[in-house]
């Protein structure tokens, strides 16, 4: 950096003092010696452009920029307006007047052109002369009370000259150095003259900051769930950058928009990303038609050359509906040392979304596969809840068993740590010997508990009693009277229209195929006083359709293929479909659950509401011992130890 250069081109000084005060202002004082007039080469009364003599002592002379002068300006972009509105080159030429030739001669000689340069040279470098007070800037005291001599036109106001100033003092505009504290170039406030050394400002080197969101989670997003994100900046220019502002704006796009400038790269613009939410006093670069935008994070630094990493601390995205977008951007300004615009990256979105869960009441759930659901972490009256799927009971898996509660552990859970939530879940070592949850048995030897399956179909299987049924039924029309003999309806495929199963009648069908249920089927409500009237359906099939308009099925289901909670939608699964919940009142035995209702998980404490709830009441098992019983002796199908429970 070119500092205090003046000393090698013979500096008219013999003394510096400098006085330091605890206060705004600083003084700089000066004693002159006989050389006064030769500051970098440029004799006392040496025209600057005019490249002669000016006629010397008494020569009548007026200030460099006579009205405005500089005594309103507080800031670079103060002195850039106040400058350039007097250098005006238009048509690629200064102003003929003696506020264009001062001006000219700031510009030139901060950028430390040589005496005899031509006027219109400082148009061609304005732009290279406003990235270099930007650049310096920070080193740079805008009311600074200044001594150092100075420079005044000519009367013919067509040059400007040295002389030593009359007024021994002024409000000055200093630029110093970074590394000695000395100053550089100084220019009075109150007539616009350049004085001291006037040593040239070294240019800037290059510099351009690139801002990236490279990554933001969870993905998908639930509503109320904290999202975080990493970003950086990447500044591959020669230094590093001037003191920059940063801002890390969260946007909301309402379901089906999209975000401002979600389809541009990095973008460059005066404007400021967002107000609201503490951020840049103007500007709403990210605000638009179906877009609201906040300012989440901000601060100012200096990027180094290569990449600074700026990470967004888990913030709130609030309580809005699914389907709402999200989306993290980073924005960066000054973006280079000659652009003074702000840097907008790339929003990066993800969408809020469900994560349905499922509950299993009155009984344990036993799995030959894995276990694998999730859980969701969200502020509830002032403090996180744990929110996700669970069994009442046990739960057995020859897989692991990630994320999923048994002992109804997530009911009202604020601890995000499976130990606390999985008390009755079975446990044995992983393939690496490992300690974990699932892994009960040894896959390919499942016991007893999950050989179950065909044990129901087994007992209706060997009732010879039976009438076929094909097409559209109600439920309610095929009942039997429980004092009857059992009769069992067989059919290949059939499809169940929904239907009520009176009070004292039971309904039991062996499908070969599929059978699809496309309403409600649900129990008579009327008080029972025996257990000859509980009503009571069993449905036997190769597989199970449940269609979304059934929200509710009192039956038993077994399936040796799969029962499908929600069949009837059509493309990918998304929050649209499947929106009813739905609730199985009895046991379920089959080879695959797919779970594919959408409904519950809401927002606040109703974030664990399920999709689907499977619950095994008690009139299931009164049942199940009114049709085992004959020649007046139960008969024990089979028999499970269960678990305490108070």
């Amino acid at each position: 950096m070119k500092l205090l250069r003046g000393v090698a081109k013979r500096l008219a000084l013999s003394v510096l003092a400098v006085v330091m005060m605890f206060s705004p202002l600083v003084l700089f004082a000066e004693r002159a010696s006989a050389d006064m007039c030769t500051p970098n080469g440029r004799d006392c009364w040496y025209g600057y452009f005019f490249g002669g003599y000016d006629g010397g002592p008494g020569t009548l002379r007026s200030n460099v920029i006579s009205s405005p002068a500089l005594l309103g300006v507080n800031n670079v972009d103060e002195l850039i307006a106040n400058i350039g509105g007097h250098l005006g080159c238009a048509g690629g030429a200064v102003n003929g007047g003696q506020n264009g030739t001062g001006a000219a001669f700031i510009v030139l000689t901060m950028l430390d052109f040589p005496p005899g340069t031509p006027k219109n040279i400082a148009c061609q470098q304005w732009g290279e002369w406003v990235a270099t007070v930007r650049y310096w800037a920070p080193y740079t005291n805008f009311n600074v009370f200044y001594n150092f001599g100075g420079l005044n036109t000519r009367s013919s106001i067509n040059d400007v000259a040295w002389y030593p100033s009359a007024q021994t003092s002024a409000w000055s505009i200093v630029f110093y150095s970074p590394t000695t504290g000395q100053p550089i170039y100084a220019i009075k406030k109150d007539c616009a003259n350049p004085v001291g050394r006037l040593d040239g400002l070294e240019r800037p080197k290059n510099y351009t900051l690139s801002p990236t969101v490279n990554d933001v989670s969870p993905d998908p997003i639930e509503p109320g769930s904290p999202i975080t994100a990493t970003t950086r900046v990447n500044n591959p220019g020669e230094v590093e950058s001037q003191p920059t502002q940063w801002e890390i704006t969260l946007i909301t796009v309402q379901p089906g928009g999209k975000a401002p400038h979600e389809d541009d790269d990095i973008t460059f613009s005066p404007t400021a990303p967002c107000q609201s939410g503490g951020g840049a006093p103007s500007g709403n670069y990210f605000q638009g038609a179906g877009a609201t935008c906040r300012n989440v994070d901000k601060g100012s630094q200096q990027f180094q050359r290569g990449t600074t990493a700026i990470n967004l601390d888990p913030e709130d995205v609030g309580d809005v509906s699914v389907g709402t977008r999200i989306c993290i951007t980073l924005s960066v300004q000054p973006r280079a040392n000659d652009d003074g615009r702000w840097a907008h990256s790339k929003p990066r979105c993800v969408t809020v979304s469900k994560k349905p869960k499922v509950q299993i009441w009155g009984d344990d759930i036993a799995v030959r596969g894995m276990i694998d659901t999730s859980t969701s972490v969200k502020p509830v009256g002032g403090s996180n809840k744990v929110f996700g799927s669970w069994v009442e009971y046990g739960a057995f898996s020859v897989g692991a068993n990630s994320r999923f509660a048994s002992g109804s552990g997530l009911a009202d859970q604020a601890d995000n740590n499976q130990n606390s939530w999985s008390r009755l879940t079975f446990a044995n070592v992983n393939p690496a010997g490992s300690p974990a949850f699932g892994n009960y048995v040894a896959a390919g030897s499942p016991p007893d508990l999950l050989r179950r399956p065909s044990n129901a179909a087994s007992f209706f299987g060997t009732i010879q009693n039976t009438q076929p049924v094909s097409g559209n039924v109600d439920m309610g029309s095929l009942a039997v009277r429980n004092d009857q003999p059992v009769l069992v309806r067989t059919a290949g495929d059939l499809r169940i229209t929904g239907g009520t199963v009176p009070a004292g009648h039971s309904v039991v069908i062996i499908a070969t195929g599929t059978v699809t249920i496309a309403g409600t089927i649900q129990y008579d409500g009327a008080a029972i006083g025996r257990i000859q009237d509980i009503p009571q359906a069993v449905i036997i099939a190769q597989n199970i359709n449940i269609e979304n308009g059934a929200g509710r099925v009192d039956a038993w289901l077994v399936a040796s293929g799969a029962v499908n909670t929600c069949s009837d939608f059509s493309g990918n699964l998304t929050s649209n479909k499947c929106q009813n919940k739905l609730e199985v009142n009895g046991p379920v035995v089959t080879g695959r659950l797919l779970l594919n209702r959408t409904a519950g998980s809401g927002t606040g404490a109703e974030s664990g509401e399920p999709a689907e709830r499977f619950n095994l009441r008690p009139d299931a098992h009164l049942w199940a011992l009114l049709r085992s019983q004959g020649n007046n002796k139960a008969q024990t199908v089979y028999s499970i130890e269960m678990p305490p429970r108070f």
